[in-house]
């Protein structure tokens, strides 16, 4: 279905946009040597975690497009 390939296709790109805004996120964290803090422990595991879930996403997304 042309609809449904772009819609997929959309997903897509905002997938991969979020990805690089989370990595973004996590990078900052790091040079700023907040990832040794205690206090910022946890906000690196839940950046971690949306990383890994964002691009799961954007596989299944692919998958799924390219089983189309």
């Amino acid at each position: 279905m042309p609809d449904e390939d772009a819609v997929l296709e959309e997903l897509m790109g905002n997938l991969g946009e979020a990805s690089g805004c989370i990595r973004a996120a996590r990078r900052l964290q790091v040079e700023h040597a907040l990832t040794d803090d205690p206090a910022y422990l946890r906000l690196a595991a839940r950046l971690s975690e949306a990383l890994e879930v964002t691009e799961t996403a954007s596989r299944e997304a692919r998958r799924l497009r390219d089983a189309g």
